[in-house]
């Protein structure tokens, strides 16, 4: 009788543990109405300006389905007549705001130009990094991206998935600290 309890209590602690690892990039509301893309970019950028047709295509796509969307500028020299002007150019319907104290970068661990974050409501970051993989080098980009890391990881949270890769390694302008 010991054994089978022994065995039981074994069995309910591997269980509980297996959940617990496997929640970590579980995101912990449905995603609708609950998650947040923040892009990191620099109006003098040339990677930020390059990935201005992907990004405007991802708020298109996933704005319509509840997921909010900011534009930070960690840059002190961009002022907000500049960022304006930035969003307007590439008619980006999202807002912008400077970050001249650095502190989503901070908060979010932000470190390149462009960067995506995902987090939702509660402020955990589901994803953080590249966009996609079509920048592989500074100064080199591949004819099209075959990894959609930001899109890939709001499908999975919208669809109450798993985030499978959560952390990327993005290419553009340094974010100075």
């Amino acid at each position: 009788m010991k054994t089978r309890s022994a065995i039981i209590w074994m069995l309910g602690c591997i269980g509980f543990g297996l959940l617990a690892a496997t929640s970590v990039n579980r995101p912990s509301l449905d995603g609708r109405g609950n998650l947040k893309v923040i892009f990191f970019l620099d109006p003098e950028c040339p990677v930020s300006n390059a990935y201005m047709r992907e990004i405007k295509s991802i708020h298109s796509d996933y704005s319509k389905k509840g997921v909010a969307f900011e534009a930070v500028f960690p840059v002190p020299t961009v002022k907000r007549e500049d960022i304006k002007r930035f969003l307007s150019k590439y008619q980006a319907a999202m807002p912008g705001y400077q970050d001249a104290g650095l502190q989503k970068v901070k908060r979010y661990q932000a470190t390149v130009m462009p960067e995506a974050v995902l987090v939702n409501a509660n402020g955990e970051i589901l994803y953080r990094g590249a966009i996609d993989n079509w920048y592989y080098a500074l100064g080199k980009n591949r004819a099209k991206a075959t990894e959609l890391y930001l899109r890939n990881a709001i499908e999975a949270v919208l669809n109450g998935e798993m985030v499978l890769v959560s952390r990327t390694d993005a290419i553009g302008c340094v974010i100075n600290q």
